[in-house]
């Protein structure tokens, strides 16, 4: 017994010191920078470059080349474009396809958790909704990003989360939406008046609306990834257990159940990669959005929205200010991202195109990790990237 807790111990020390996503990019044969963002309230973030591909050697890799940006969904990180493998995953695809491709990480995530003066551990470190991280880290980490790679402009790529980040920054701050070169949106979230998710449904009857339990229960660390559950999702989820229904089972809990695409093999580095970690405002602010049928910035109650928006409610975003066109990818069995919700949002955008995936059971999840995402999804967004790149 004593033998084995030794190597239990072991194991969640390595585990511990494991190399982070830059190693899992390397292991690929693909070079990788690891780079830090200082946002304007003194957040630090880590996000990655993957500057080339081993399959393009033979090119001329000081020319210049277009930039394109992917943003990851709550309680997610980075790794969300890596670990389907360099044949599928969108960020290889995009480097093999002549793109320097950069992968974000907002606030509190596995890969920044850290902040200038104030230590994760406190509260004060997760004072913060989707909103700073759309007008803070959205836009530093843009900023970032073209600076280094010396270019004006960028595509765009984001899920869930993600896509709610880049609408609160392109409605707040609209002169970013010159510096868009394509935008690509999986599973949009904007208004939640049709979300189907049992447990916002739920959630939101009691933190829907500010109140002592909100108060309470906000600013606070939210799931973040341990080494633990790494050592148990070794285990857990790794093929030939008998577990493993756990591991896609939570997946269909969360994002649609039904799901026929889920690349299953994958199961094992999601879960030692998922959750990722984020603030409970976040998930608040969404369970605002639900009860409230628009979509506004964070309700603190009345008296303090009037000492921070002088107003009683919070103000609604202008979508309308986002000029650039956008290309929204949803599909019918998505909890999070609802189809009326998605479409509502396109009747207000200026210039918008929409792709309704073709499979009935097509969840949430299987915009990153489904068996055939590179036909259905990936390979549309580099061909129309690669269109826009040879014609501008």
């Amino acid at each position: 017994m004593n033998t084995e807790i030794q190597n239990l111990t072991k194991r969640v020390r390595e585990l511990e010191t494991e190399a982070k996503e830059a190693s899992l990019i390397l292991n690929h044969n693909y070079p990788v920078e690891e780079h830090t963002v200082h946002t304007p309230d003194d957040y630090i973030l880590t996000i990655y470059r993957i500057p080339t591909s081993p399959k393009r050697n033979h090119q001329n890799q000081t020319a210049e080349k277009p930039v394109v940006f992917l943003q990851h969904g709550i309680l997610c990180a980075s790794d969300d474009w890596i670990i389907n493998g360099p044949e599928t995953s969108l960020a290889y695809m995009f480097a093999d396809a002549g793109y320097d491709v950069w992968l974000g990480n907002a606030r509190g995530n596995t890969y920044s958790r850290q902040h200038k003066h104030i230590h994760p551990d406190t509260s004060d470190f997760w004072r913060f909704s989707w909103h700073e991280i759309g007008v803070y880290d959205l836009a530093a980490m843009l900023d970032y990003a073209l600076a280094v790679s010396q270019s004006n402009s960028l595509h765009f790529v984001a899920h869930s989360q993600g896509t709610t980040t880049f609408f609160v920054l392109m409605s707040s701050l609209p002169w970013y939406n010159e510096k868009m070169r394509s935008v690509h949106l999986l599973a949009p979230i904007a208004y939640m008046r049709n979300h189907s998710f049992i447990l916002s449904k739920l959630g939101g009857i009691f933190l829907g609306s500010p109140s002592i339990l909100s108060w309470v229960l906000g600013s606070k660390e939210l799931l973040p990834i341990t080494s633990v559950q790494k050592l148990m999702c070794g285990h857990v989820c790794s093929e030939g257990s008998m577990l493993k229904f756990l591991c896609s089972g939570l997946l269909d809990f969360i994002g649609g159940w039904g799901s026929r695409h889920l690349n299953q093999t994958l199961l094992k580095d999601v879960c030692s990669t998922h959750p990722a970690g984020a603030s409970t405002s976040q998930i608040i602010h969404y369970l605002q959005l639900y009860i409230s049928g628009d979509f506004r910035q964070y309700d603190h109650g009345r008296a303090k929205n009037e000492i921070i928006y002088q107003q009683p409610t919070p103000p609604s975003y202008n979508v309308q200010n986002i000029k650039c066109c956008v290309d929204m990818y949803y599909s019918d069995n998505d909890y999070m991202s609802a189809v009326k919700d998605v479409e509502y949002l396109a009747s207000l955008l200026p210039c918008v195109e929409l792709y309704r995936i073709p499979f009935d059971d097509w969840n949430h999840y299987d915009f990153l990790w489904s068996n055939n995402v590179k036909e259905v999804i990936n390979n549309k967004i580099i061909n129309k990237m690669m269109r826009y790149d040879d014609f501008v």
